[in-house]
């Protein structure tokens, strides 16, 4: 239904494409209204006081606007930079010398975590002398409450999970954390797999912070999104510092901007903002996350039916495919990965797939404490979005009972 609107298909008709959890393609009205950006109305912003700089920053905006309509959040509270990884690492970098975080002080992360979200925290507390902990889950894939609590006292500062995990396509009770957290510890949410799949309404969650990047929701790369809230914008301080975070510099020193604009060093990404715009738009215009959820719970059943119905997918040592995560449709977003129990090389299995124009994605997904914690060297993903059908999913069966013959 979706597909005819992106070009990548037509331009390879063969493909079928499921690594959507690493990135999505891009429709071709994002990528006409981009190329008609750059052709008609881009210049830099901030200060310009012609025509085309004043276009720029109207569009630059009208993006922030849409996120704030995605989020239910004000476009005053949202920061653009390069990606997720990058918004965490900016975050855990103004939290330390804000002086949130301090000696004795403890990080507490999920063991489920991407890196992203673990590296810097681990590359300050080396520097910082903060400690780390990570609270685990259940064997079926739950947060282990009671870990959490033992774990959350009155040294952790900082909680920081994922609102999806990437390897299971869990969706966590977030709000059910927030709950437990006192006023005063800073409540960080990695939107990366939930914001492109489904509403996420950080008001009805009352996280302090979430971080998402648009090339998971059909926009270009190098367009990150960071929601803060405005308390915080008014005391956190960034850590880098130039042209538009600054108020004024003399040689005495310099004074920051008190609004989000000081997360924002140097020229913005001005192009890729657009294509986050634009991808918003045309999400808006097929009927918002609610459609995108919609359909992708449809891929979910039908993925599902197609594993009880080869008999695939349990945790049965004999079985040759075990799903990492419970067969439910329930909680989850159109991600599975897998493991084959007679086959113990990942790229061979990514390479089959390959071989048969599926684009799935086999390794750790940047998610090895997971791995660790259940003993699985490594998995296969298959991920889905609203351009893929059924047809894409038999496909996938296909090379996958070709491979386990």
């Amino acid at each position: 239904m979706f597909k005819k609107d992106f070009p990548i298909f037509s331009n390879n008709p063969w493909m079928v494409f499921l690594d959507n959890a690493a990135s999505t393609q891009k429709p071709k009205y994002v990528i006409d209204g981009v190329s008609e950006f750059v052709s008609t109305s881009y210049a830099n912003i901030h200060r310009g006081m012609y025509t085309l700089s004043e276009k720029s920053e109207e569009a630059y905006h009208h993006s922030k606007e849409l996120v704030g309509e995605l989020l239910n959040c004000k476009a005053s509270e949202i920061i653009y930079s390069y990606n997720s990884t990058y918004g965490i690492n900016l975050i855990a970098q103004s939290l330390v010398i804000s002086d949130v975080i301090n000696k004795w002080d403890t990080v507490l992360l999920g063991i489920r975590e991407h890196h992203a979200n673990i590296l810097p925290r681990q590359v300050l507390a080396e520097r910082k002398g903060f400690n780390i902990e990570f609270f685990n889950i259940t064997d079926d894939y739950e947060i282990d409450r009671n870990d959490f609590d033992q774990k959350y006292t009155d040294k952790v500062k900082v909680v920081s999970v994922g609102h999806v995990s990437n390897v299971t396509g869990k969706i966590y009770d977030v709000k059910k954390i927030k709950s437990k957290l006192r006023d005063d510890t800073f409540f960080l949410i990695d939107g990366s797999q939930s914001v492109p799949n489904f509403t996420v309404d950080v008001q009805d969650i009352g996280c302090d912070c979430l971080v998402f990047t648009g090339h998971k929701m059909m926009a270009y790369t190098w367009i990150w999104v960071v929601y803060l809230k405005k308390e915080r914008i008014r005391k956190l301080v960034p850590m880098i510092r130039w042209w538009w975070t600054i108020e004024d510099v003399s040689v005495e020193g310099h004074s920051l901007m008190t609004n989000a604009d000081k997360f924002e060093a140097g020229t913005p990404n001005i192009i890729w903002a657009v294509s986050l715009g634009k991808a918003l738009e045309y999400i808006k215009s097929i009927g918002w996350m609610k459609k995108i959820w919609e359909h992708e719970q449809s891929l979910v059943v039908y993925f599902i039916n197609k594993l009880r119905e080869k008999g695939r997918g349990t945790s049965d040592k004999d079985s040759p495919i075990e799903i990492i995560w419970p067969l439910t449709t329930e909680d989850r977003v159109a991600v599975f990965s897998f493991v084959l129990n007679n086959n113990t090389n990942f790229q061979n299995v990514g390479e089959k797939f390959a071989e048969h124009n599926v684009a799935v994605r086999c390794g750790g997904h940047c998610a090895y404490p997971l791995h660790k914690h259940f003993k699985k060297p490594w998995t296969c993903r298959m991920s889905g979005y609203i351009y893929n059908d059924e047809s894409d999913i038999k496909s996938f069966f296909t090379v996958l009972e070709g491979i386990i013959k």
